[in-house]
């Protein structure tokens, strides 16, 4: 494929399953030989992470999420960045930068696509109706939910939209025992408890209070079993507090954000994912992690996860906001290590053959190209 000038954008505050995105496809983009920058604000983890992994950065003033001040501008910073680097494509990520990339791209003549990483509307304005309808040459879909919802939601054409599934790079992923023993370590895990994991943003919809409800009824069952919860956000201290009240706070270790998702993941044993419906939830990466690191898995049936949980092949699906539910599927997993190493290995396989960064990166090219042809012509 001949090389093309790419730039990301990526407009947030948060460094979650979207920003992570960003700095995976523009690593892999940049290994195939593609000039690729990613504009991000500078207050981003992702900026580090970009800047230590030598991906070019277009350090941009972006507002806080739900501030419409300054759009024009930016765009027209964008615009000149496009023209001096000559910028073949704009790819765009979330709300904000992908009306700011929309009218940039506009202006500089040159293509532009989106993902939608989320299961939720992308119109909610008129700006948002022309933009999606005018300025966006292909929609990127994480999931097949998602490219319905932009079809019968949002209206629009089902040949502008490709739904192409997340993928991770299985040798920087890949759980390793000296990882595993550091963080038991840290965290003072001991070797006999088995560990079922949690990593999501403390946020209303990652609905973790109902895995800790859950984990209630299992170390009653089972005493040698703990809890962590990796990440943070605006729920940290009411699910501390719960965790207090439920008289489960001893079991349960809340780590706080952490960068090094590997290190974290080769601590557990089981992982859960207990999302809820209505807050966007489509495809996250955290359930990717988990197959990665051979990990069986119960998770709710919310937005795509069924494509990566195959219910009693490599883990479980509940129904979300089911405390019995999720607890008696942690409880079978956690009082048999056989099914646990079974699924496990089952999880690892279904990544491989469905969700690598290789797959992914393919299919974007793809649509890159196909876009790029169609403005030739």
């Amino acid at each position: 494929m001949n090389k093309i000038n790419i730039l990301l954008l990526n407009a947030l505050d948060i460094y979650g399953g979207g920003e992570y995105f960003v700095y995976q496809t523009a690593l892999s983009l940049k290994k195939r030989g593609h000039n690729v920058w990613v504009s991000c604000r500078e207050d981003n983890f992702l900026y580090k992470k970009c800047i230590e992994n030598s991906i070019s950065v277009y350090p941009t003033d972006y507002p806080e999420p739900n501030r419409k001040n300054k759009l024009f501008k930016i765009a027209n910073r964008l615009k000149s960045f496009i023209n001096e680097n000559k910028i073949d494509i704009v790819h765009s990520n979330t709300t904000y930068d992908r009306t700011a990339g929309a009218f940039a791209a506009r202006l500089a003549n040159v293509s532009h696509v989106t993902n939608a990483h989320s299961f939720e509307s992308l119109q909610h304005n008129l700006t948002h109706w022309y933009r999606n309808r005018y300025l966006i040459d292909h929609f990127l879909a994480d999931g097949m939910c998602i490219r319905d919802l932009l079809i019968n939601e949002d209206k629009i054409d089902e040949n502008k939209i490709s739904m192409i599934f997340l993928g991770l790079n299985t040798n920087e992923i890949k759980k390793d025992d000296y990882s595993r023993i550091k963080i038991r370590n840290e965290y003072n895990i001991k070797d006999d408890e088995i560990l079922i994991g949690n990593a999501a943003r403390m946020v209303p919809f990652k609905g973790q209070e109902y895995l800790i409800r859950a984990f209630g009824s299992t170390i009653s069952s089972h005493p040698k079993t703990r809890l962590m919860i990796v990440g943070d956000g605006e729920l940290s201290d009411s699910l501390k507090q719960l965790a207090g009240e439920l008289g489960t706070n001893g079991r349960i270790v809340f780590t706080g954000f952490k960068a090094d998702l590997k290190e974290m993941y080769s601590a557990f044993d089981i992982y859960a994912h207990t999302s809820v419906e209505g807050g966007g939830e489509a495809f996250p990466f955290a359930v990717l992690h988990a197959l990665a690191a051979g990990l069986p898995v119960t998770a709710t049936i919310v937005g795509d996860i069924h494509a990566m949980v195959n219910e009693g092949v490599n883990g479980f699906l509940v129904p979300d906001k089911n405390e019995n539910a999720i607890a008696e599927k942690l409880n079978l997993l956690t009082e048999n290590k056989e099914l646990r190493t079974k699924m496990g290995a089952e999880s690892l396989k279904i990544l491989k053959e469905k969700f690598t960064i290789d797959i992914m990166t393919d299919n974007i090219e793809m649509v890159y190209q196909k876009i790029l042809n169609e403005r030739r012509n």
